[in-house]
């Protein structure tokens, strides 16, 4: 069973601590791998800065809806699990949560527009977890904190309207308090804790 993990940074595993990639034993996709066992395999799609929305300026081609049908084409895929929104946060974007909901909207309804002839993917939908407005990401993620709760319910609501498995990580996980935005090990180990079981549940 092919998974795909399709996120950002925290899919990518970018350490609160130092900036630097954690280690297979320590990021969420490699953990849920290890916690699917035999049979299960699970693709790392994670890319610092990707956003649901826009493409970050200086840092090239980051939207997700541009870069995800190459991995579709790649391979047969059984679930696709997205954790996409933390980016389109950013104050200089100046998007609603309403306007972030439309664009998973959007990816969703390309991937089953990809698969209209074939099996189609369960996809499982993951919000962003708590924004912390401190340290250099302060002036960044400006308004996030508040705007992150009220994407969940965005999430929630769009994964519902198109049968799609939700995971809210809202509640679930927290950033790191004085980083922010990225999530400690202790996190990473939780969500693909919860994660195994949504897995599970949905095959």
């Amino acid at each position: 069973m092919n998974i795909l993990c399709f996120g950002d940074s925290n899919t990518f595993g970018i350490s609160p601590i130092d900036g630097k990639r954690l280690s297979e034993v320590e990021r969420w996709p490699t953990l849920l791998k290890q916690m699917l066992g035999i049979g299960f395999e699970v693709i790392e799609a994670g890319q610092p800065n990707r956003t649901l929305v826009n493409d970050p300026p200086f840092d090239g081609d980051k939207s997700g809806i541009k870069y995800l049908k190459p991995y579709l084409e790649a391979q047969p895929l059984d679930v696709i699990i997205i954790q996409l929104g933390t980016n389109d946060l950013k104050a200089r974007f100046a998007l609603s949560a309403i306007d972030i909901g439309k664009a998973l909207e959007k990816l969703v309804l390309a991937i089953k527009a990809f698969y209209h002839d074939k099996a189609q993917p369960k996809i499982i939908i993951l919000s962003p977890p708590k924004v912390y407005e401190v340290g250099s990401y302060k002036s960044i993620y400006a308004g996030a904190g508040k705007k992150a709760e009220q994407l969940s319910l965005e999430f929630k609501a769009m994964a519902y309207r198109h049968t799609c498995e939700f995971l809210d990580c809202y509640p679930l996980i927290q950033p790191c308090k004085k980083e922010g935005i990225h999530l400690p090990v202790s996190e990473h180990r939780g969500l693909a804790n919860s994660l195994k079981d949504v897995v599970r549940t949905s095959i």
